[in-house]
């Protein structure tokens, strides 16, 4: 067995290491061909205090309202960590109990809820600035009734909206006006540059599927530059990602102990005619014009290290999309990058050159095109725009 470890002086070597282990325990979200470092760079740039695991907005009200009330206890730091565990829980039950029936984390596992929704939204809210600063949350709960008393230690944000009286027994994800420019306030303090800002001061809704179908003369020319690399990159690299599952099909067709030998024809098929769509829109993303430098700049200019490897990867495939083909998975070239790619990765659990691995293997692994937090990022502003 395996362990991942870390010593907890570093928020930010924390936060890195949390999402690695988030990415093991999303299987919707695994990064099968290691797009993760330009994929997540993106998102930060466009959305930034977003992650795939939030749900609402309000939770980033919810959990500094929780730390507030545990901080004002006399108590020891873990038995105020008892304190804020047991309000989370209480939480959730308010959210039932006042209607909400999705979006409620903990909703299914109740009270045996492993990560809680604190943990979940703990590096976005310092990068909104709503927790004032860095430190992990057993720091934070360090923190009580006589440290609060220091006026010169801000934990959160100024004029940070008081909670309801009946928080615990009744709640709901409804921003309230109060609530909503608080918020707002606190992207335009801490994001101004970014799309989520620019958006956000719209005061609307954003219905479109993707982000680049968003009208250009509601944002910046440097967001607008930002989108597009976004566009490019998610729609080049979703033909690697269908061609990947692809060979995987084909070779589980040819192994009766794999899991979808059975499934293996009807998902050849299914990611041929993938693959022919995607084909079909490669000249719509013009990757001609496109200069790979400035993409990695940008990534560059983030908190995410992006690897000779990774490049010459992203590099390679852009290449062979660029010098176009009849049939992709007949291309020798295509095949024998993925091949290589999957090794330096995954090494012994290389699904298309080992058979183990392929035994396990779902059906469908990694094959959605990126949108870069797009989901989460809509319903946010959705929500900001009703609290108008």
């Amino acid at each position: 067995m395996s362990y991942l470890a870390w010593i907890d002086f570093d928020p930010d070597e924390r936060r890195r290491a949390q999402a690695l282990i988030d990415l093991f325990k999303q299987p919707e979200a695994r990064d099968e061909l290691g797009l993760g470092t330009v994929r997540d760079g993106l998102a930060d740039l466009l959305f930034p205090g977003t992650s795939t695991i939030q749900t609402r907005l309000r939770y980033m009200l919810f959990i500094p309202w929780i730390y507030l009330q545990a901080q004002s206890r006399k108590a020891t730091q873990a038995e105020r960590t008892v304190i804020a565990r047991d309000l989370e829980f209480e939480l959730s039950e308010a959210l039932l109990r006042g209607g909400e029936t999705v979006d409620v984390i903990g909703r299914l596992a109740g009270r045996s809820l492993k990560r809680l929704p604190s943990s979940v939204y703990w590096a976005g809210l310092h990068t909104l600035g709503i927790r004032a600063l860095p430190g992990t949350q057993a720091t934070f709960l360090s923190y009580g009734p006589e440290s609060l008393k220091d006026h010169d230690l801000k934990l959160w944000a100024s004029n940070f909206p008081k909670p309801p009286g009946d928080l615990f027994d009744q709640a709901a994800f409804a921003l309230s006006r109060e609530e909503g420019d608080f918020l707002r306030d606190r992207i335009a303090s801490k994001a101004r540059p970014s799309l989520l800002n620019e958006l956000a001061r719209k005061g609307k809704f954003y219905a479109e599927d993707w982000p680049w179908q968003v009208s250009e003369d509601t944002m910046s020319d440097s967001n607008r530059a930002i989108l597009r690399h976004a566009e490019r990159f998610s729609g080049v690299m979703y033909g690697a990602s269908l061609l990947y599952n692809l060979l995987l099909a084909l070779r589980a067709a040819e192994r009766p102990n794999a899991k979808k030998h059975a499934d293996a024809p009807t998902l050849v098929e299914d990611y041929r005619s993938r693959l022919e769509d995607w084909k079909a829109e490669l000249e719509h993303l013009a990757l001609s014009e496109w200069h790979l430098d400035d993409l990695f700049s940008l990534i560059g200019k983030t908190s995410h290290d992006l690897t000779k490897a990774s490049r010459d990867f992203i590099r390679g495939w852009v290449s062979i999309a660029r010098n176009g083909f009849v049939r992709i998975e007949a291309n020798d070239l295509a095949t024998e990058l993925l091949k290589q790619r999957e090794h330096g990765l995954k090494r012994m659990k290389a699904r298309l050159l080992h058979d183990a691995p392929l035994e396990r293997w779902s059906g469908a692994s990694g094959d959605a095109r990126l949108d870069f937090r797009w989901g989460i990022a809509s319903n946010y502003l959705r929500e900001l725009a009703d609290a108008c």
